[in-house]
Order: structure tokens, then sequence, then C-alpha cells
């Protein structure tokens, strides 16, 4: 039973252990990122969407900023997105593909704000 085992392990009792090393790391897994709308040079004649993910007070702010935006650029139309479609737009947990595409296709920007 001591057979192959030094002086020093058959005194004290030191059994041989054998230790199993993993390596961690992993191939890198690879995404394609979603490529970003393409920005606009001017807000003028714009729709400016407005996103609210109903935290409170979100809708003050973002009703701050429509006002400031309206007396800064000509002819933008702003859509309150949580006002035209409250049951897919105003609660980030009840949003919808649909809602964000029927948000992406009536705007030329869009601006989203959480409150608190």
């Amino acid at each position: 039973m001591t057979e192959g085992l030094t002086k020093r392990e058959q005194i004290f009792g030191i059994k041989k252990q054998r230790t199993l090393v993993y390596n961690p790391t992993s191939v890198p897994v690879t995404e394609k990122i979603p490529r970003f709308a393409p920005r606009i040079n001017a807000f003028d004649g714009k729709r400016i969407g407005l996103y609210w993910n109903g935290k409170p007070n979100g809708d003050f702010y973002l009703n701050r900023v429509a006002e400031l935006l309206e007396k800064r650029y000509k002819d933008i139309k702003i859509i309150k997105f949580w006002e035209v479609d409250p049951k897919e737009t105003a609660h980030p947990d009840k949003k919808s593909d649909a809602a964000l595409d029927r948000m992406a296709k009536s705007s030329d920007v869009v601006i989203a704000s959480q409150g608190d």
C-alpha cells in the first residue's frame, strides 16, 4: 500500500491526490449587432415620437421636452405614444414588437424617458 509514496507521505499518512484543472475559456461568441437608425440633420418638419416607460414623472419630463422642441423647431409633429397607444407603450412589460414597429414607422425620431 505504501508503494509509490515518498517517505514523508508514508510517515504522515498523506495520500496522493489527483487534481483536475479545467480551462474556463471558450471560443468567443459573436453576434451581429443591430444597426442604429441614421442620424437626422435637423428637427424642422420632423415627426418626433416621445416614449415613456410608465415610471412616475417621466411623462412630465417628456411634456417639457415637447414644449421646448415646439418652441425651437418649425413644423414639427410631436407624438406622445403613451397617449396614442397607452396599453402597449406606457409600460415596458407590456410593449410588443408590433408596438415598437408602429413607433418606428410613425416617427422620424424617438426620444425615450424614464422617471422616478
